[in-house]
């Protein structure tokens, strides 16, 4: 079995992106990949094998991106496996059931979906999400429900990777989505996955967070939102969830669904977002991994 690693992204200002890469060099990442960013940013890349000292080679990482004052919503962090995971997924990625709607199938099958069921066809290529690790499967759980109860106009897909949670959230009602990701790989595979599923005119991506160019007039209009990262970056860019939902109240406001925390992170991750102003209505566990979902008021 391959050893699993942690892969950072980091946008950055394309004045500083050399001296970055070096000072993540120097804290033991391993080779440094740079690409373009949005206007005037690049993309830093690199990876840590999850061995003993990961965490602390990872903190002095993070520590060297602040040190130059890059903040903790422009770095994102996902686990992925060794480069020959997406061949090796081919043999455990089979057609499955999510919920009492979803109907999950990679391009390879042609298993029809059983009925009342909605098909998502997904290739993972070389981004995160098959449906299979309990962060994406609570998130598919809490959209499936969601979606039931307020179809939402608008949703917003935060830390995309391989549009997974997109497609789904389209496919149980959602009427348009826009899907944000660090990683350009998963820009194009979300791309790749609405075109798969015949979504391509209702769907936007973007390279970014929730830079205000991307949001555009979807500013507080928000209506469901999902965001399948880690805690500091979820605790980080909280206020800006805030901002981006639609306020309601009386169970009117946008609404989302928070995940890629272990359940022991639950509480701090809930408490974040009433500091910033949102609702908790609801939280769940599968394994050892949590969701919290939250309302705007």
């Amino acid at each position: 079995m391959t050893s699993p690693w942690l892969e950072l992204i980091a946008q950055l200002p394309a004045e500083i992106a050399e001296e970055a890469a070096a000072r993540l060099i120097g804290t033991g990442a391993s080779a440094v990949e740079e690409r373009p960013g949005p206007p005037g940013t690049r993309l830093l890349l690199t990876h840590f094998r999850l061995e003993p000292g990961a965490a602390e080679r990872l903190r002095a990482a993070e520590a060297a991106l602040s040190a130059m004052g890059l903040g903790k919503e422009a770095v994102t962090l996902r686990q992925v496996e060794d480069v020959n995971w997406v061949e090796k997924t081919r043999g455990f990625f089979t057609a499955q059931p999510v919920g009492e709607r979803l109907w999950l199938r990679p391009p390879w099958e042609n298993a029809p979906p059983p009925p009342g069921r909605a098909e998502v066809v997904l290739d993972p290529g070389m981004a995160f999400g098959t449906g299979r690790h309990p962060s994406t499967r609570l998130c598919l759980l809490a959209l499936e429900r969601l979606c039931a109860e307020r179809p939402p106009a608008r949703f917003l897909d935060v830390g995309c990777g391989s549009g997974i949670l997109t497609v789904a959230a389209l496919r149980l009602g959602a009427a348009e989505a826009l899907a944000l990701d660090l990683d350009p790989l998963a820009v194009e595979g979300t791309l790749a996955a609405a075109r798969a599923n015949g979504l391509e005119g209702r769907v936007r991506a973007g390279l970014g967070t929730l830079e205000p160019s991307l949001l555009g007039n979807w500013a507080g209009r928000v209506e469901l939102l999902a965001a399948n990262i880690f805690l500091t970056p979820l605790r980080e860019l909280m206020p800006r969830f805030a901002e981006a939902m639609a306020p309601g109240g009386r169970g009117q406001g946008g609404r989302g669904v928070l995940s890629g925390v272990g359940y022991e992170q639950a509480e701090a991750l809930a408490r974040a977002a009433e500091e910033s102003g949102l609702r908790v209505t609801r939280r769940d566990r599968l394994e050892e991994w949590a969701s919290v979902e939250v309302e705007r008021p």
